[in-house]
Parts: structure tokens; sequence; C-alpha cells
């Protein structure tokens, strides 16, 4: 049995903290807190509950620390949004949510001007809530928090200064640094010519920081709680895709596709290099760094966001038996790009947005949650696949230089709280016409934790993967034949 460690793992919606052992070469976690997550109207419009994060997560921790000394701790968390600290290590801002609406009309505006020097420089998919056009609507907005000696960390950096009651190692992760659009993959360091479309001074970004590092011991506030006086904060792989893929099975890394499935779906292949070519921009593709110097070379798909949105418009907490409802209706529903970005801002009128892409009336037959949860779903399920095949495209066009290579796609895995949605599996093995694999559900966790043991040397000779696949199962989805 290996020391105990601890992953706090913080989602759009919600957050865990779960406590982590090896035994018998697998990896064995109990959930010992679960919170509610979400932005919050202020005067600077939508932003993140920091106060009741850092509350929640203190919660937790002190329940981790009565199960036994835990030996680290890490976060890992969504991408793109950061917080400020002073010279002091005071946090003068905390983190703005990516759906605020300071942004629009900001990355039209610079692609119009400079977008093929921005995704030469750093290969990322053109988001409009990147961190790059929020720092400068930021620049704009509240100029002052920029202060002589301050700097930008990311939700789990800022976190994790937190937790060391503002001591130890003060920088940004790798992972997460990579998805801010001033983040070079190619030279591994902040883009000069990104801070300078800010324009932002290198000097207000800290060090790089490589997953895996300690960064200090818990602030003497939290350590003074049974079983965390000698608790380490350890930075794991802190964008939660990232943890994500770590943990995902893949059979061969060069073939295989992945999909986080969540409130965004993350659709992508794991290599080796970036692939900056001018179909890539084209296709709007992300060359994200992933743990051991690998490229997430992915993208963006709207996910189960819209049916979380149509759900609490209709007033329910679990839309589990509208999954259900709704498997009539899939092989019939009309389709529509979730990717629209009229989808993007939270709002009650959700159900409304999706029946006008659909072009349903209201009050007509097709105008109930079943019916439109199945168009949701079929509808995440095409475009799911259609970015699956271009990865797959992109990267045999990469690497063989005219795509000469069997494009078919072979296998696509997917994890993360989306893969429990067994219609969706099944629609997305149907559209692709290859084997889909479901799970781990809790892939970022296991990620989180995996590289903390790893980190410490408690592997052995194991590969996380390998630990992944004696810990967990996996429900595989063979295709079925389309109607015509």
């Amino acid at each position: 049995m290996s020391a105990k460690r601890v992953a706090i793992d913080l989602g759009a919606s919600s957050g865990r903290v779960a406590v982590g052992e090896l035994r018998d070469g697998k990896l064995c976690f109990e959930v010992v807190h679960r919170f509610q997550n979400g932005g919050i109207d202020t005067a600077d419009g939508l932003k993140w509950d920091f106060e009741g994060l850092i509350r929640e997560i203190e919660c937790g921790l002190v329940l981790a620390g009565k199960l036994g000394d835990i030996a680290s701790v890490g976060v890992d968390s969504w991408a793109v949004d950061y917080g400020i600290v002073n010279q002091s290590g005071d946090t003068v801002c905390t983190p703005y949510h990516y759906r605020n609406s300071r942004t629009n009309g900001l990355m039209e505006s610079m692609l119009a001007t400079s977008g093929d020097l921005i995704f030469s420089e750093t290969g990322l998919q053109f988001l409009p809530f990147n961190t790059l056009y929020q720092l400068k609507a930021h620049l704009r907005d509240v100029p002052d928090d920029f202060e002589p000696g301050s700097q930008i960390l990311m939700v789990p950096d800022l976190i994790h200064w937190h937790l060391m009651g503002g001591e130890g190692v003060r920088g940004i992760e790798r992972t997460n640094a990579s998805t801010t659009q001033f983040y070079d993959p190619q030279s591994r360091h902040w883009s000069a010519a990104m801070l300078d479309l800010i324009p932002l001074d290198e000097r207000f970004l800290p060090s790089l920081i490589e997953p895996g590092a300690v960064l200090g011991r818990l602030a003497p506030s939290l350590a003074r709680h049974s079983g965390l006086a000698d608790t380490v904060v350890l930075a794991p792989a802190t964008h939660d895709t990232a943890s994500a893929i770590l943990a995902t099975p893949l059979k061969s890394p060069d073939r295989d596709v992945y999909v986080s499935s969540g409130t965004w779906s993350l659709v992508g292949m794991e290599l080796s290099q970036p692939v900056l070519t001018p179909s890539a921009r084209d296709l709007n593709f992300s060359n994200e760094v992933g743990a051991f110097g690998t490229v997430r070379f992915l993208k963006n798909v709207m996910g189960l966001w819209i049916l979380q949105e149509c759900a609490r418009s209709w007033g329910l907490s679990d839309f589990g038996a509208l999954v259900v409802q709704s498997i009539d209706y899939v092989d019939l529903a009309v389709t529509f790009d979730p990717d629209d970005r009229v989808f993007l801002e939270p709002g009650l009128d959700m159900p409304l947005r999706v029946m006008n892409a659909l072009g349903i009336q209201s009050g007509s037959e097709k105008d109930t949650p079943a019916y439109l949860t199945g168009a949701i779903l079929a509808s995440l399920a095409v475009k799911t696949v259609a970015v699956a095949r271009q990865a797959l495209e992109l990267t045999l066009e990469s690497s063989a230089g005219g795509g000469d290579g069997d494009s078919r796609l072979a296998r696509i895995n997917i994890v993360g709280g989306g893969s429990q949605n067994q219609v969706l599996n099944q629609l997305i093995a149907d559209v692709a016409g290859c084997e889909v694999v479901a799970g781990p559900v809790e892939a970022t966790l296991m990620g989180n934790l995996l590289m903390q043991f790893n980190a410490a040397g408690d592997l052995g000779t194991d590969t996380i993967r390998q630990v992944v696949e004696r810990s967990c199962e996996v429900v595989s989805y063979q295709p079925r034949a389309m109607t015509p």
C-alpha cells in the first residue's frame, strides 16, 4: 500500500476532492467531497465564485486528512481563465468566467489583422474566450489590475498558491499555459509576438512549471489539521483534459482518437509534434501540451453544455431520464451544428435556440424535451465523428506529406462523465463505423493522482496507462448498420 495523495478536480459545473492510493499495482480512490461550481453575476460581469471554491476545497482537504496522512495534493481545472496576484503575493483579481461577454468581437478583430501570425506562433484553436483575448479586454477595462510586480496565474496555479499561503513556487504549469494562445509549442516558451498583441510585458508572467513539480507545503492554517501536517503541493497536469488523456487507455496513440466528454467535448489525438499546417488552421485545431512532452492535437466541441442548459430550463437536475426517452427520436431527428456561437452563452432560452437551429415551431409536435434531446445527441455524435476524422486526416497529412495513409477511424476512446451516456456512445460508434471504448469515467481524477504517484517514484517500472488498465473496466460499443 502506498502513501495517500489527494486530487482536486474542478469542472465548470462541479468539483471533487478525492483521496487515492496504490494497492497491488492498482489505483484505488475515494471521492470524499463533492460540490457545485458555476459563474456568478458581478458588477464586472460573469465571474467564478473563487472564495466559494476555496472554502469547498479546504473542506475537502480536512475530510481527506481524516483518512490518514496525506503525502501530496494537486489541482486540475478547466483552461483559459486566470487571476492576478500583486507583488506581495495577494490576489488582486479573481478569475473572470470564460463565458463573460467582455471579449465579444475581440477575436474577430485580431484575426482580421493577425490571424496567420497567431496560429503560426501558437498553433491553437481560435476560440473567443482564449486567454489572449481575455487579457486584451482586461487591460482595456481595468488597467490598474496590472500594477508593477503583478503576475497572472491560471486557475489551478492560483489555487495552489492559495493553498500554500502565498509561499513556495509561483508559476504556471505547462499544460494549462498552452491553452492561453500566447504559448509557443515549438520553443516551449511564451510567445513575445503574442504578448506584443495584447500588449503585455513578459514580466507579468511567472515561470513555467512542469507536471510533477513539487511547489511547496500546505499553509500552516491547513497543515494543523489531522493528516495534513506533512502534505506537499505537487503540480499534476493541471489542465483537466491533459490529466484525462493521461488516463485514457489508448492502444495505438498514433491511430486512436480520444474524446474527453463532459460540458465540453475535446476530440483529438496524442502526438509527438505539433501540426501547424494551413489545413490545421483552416479547420481550427489546437496544439496543446500534454504530459511527458506530448502534444494534444484536438478541437473543442460544445459537448453536453447545450443539453445541460436545456435541462436547467426545463427544471430538471438530472437529464438521464431524458436521454432514455430520446432513444425513439435520435435516428429521426434533424441535426444542427452544436458549435454555433449562438449556444455559447448561458440562458434559460437554450431550448428555443435549439428549436430555431432545427427550424421547429414552438408548440409543434417536435417541441418536446425528448425530441430536442434526441436532436442534441444526434448532432453531437455527427460533430464528434466529423472532428475525429479531421484529426486523423490532418495528422496523416502532416506526417506523410500528402495524406496517403489509411484515414479510416479504427477506434475512439471516450473518457469523462459523458462516457456514461450510452445513447451518445452508441450513436458515435454508428456514425463513425468503428469501435467506441467508453471509460474510465473518472479519467481526470485518475490522471491527476497517477501523475503525483509517478512524480514520487511510486509506480516503479509501470507506466500510468498500465496502471489505468489494471484499475478500471471499459465498455465497448460496436457500430450498428445505419438506417438508409
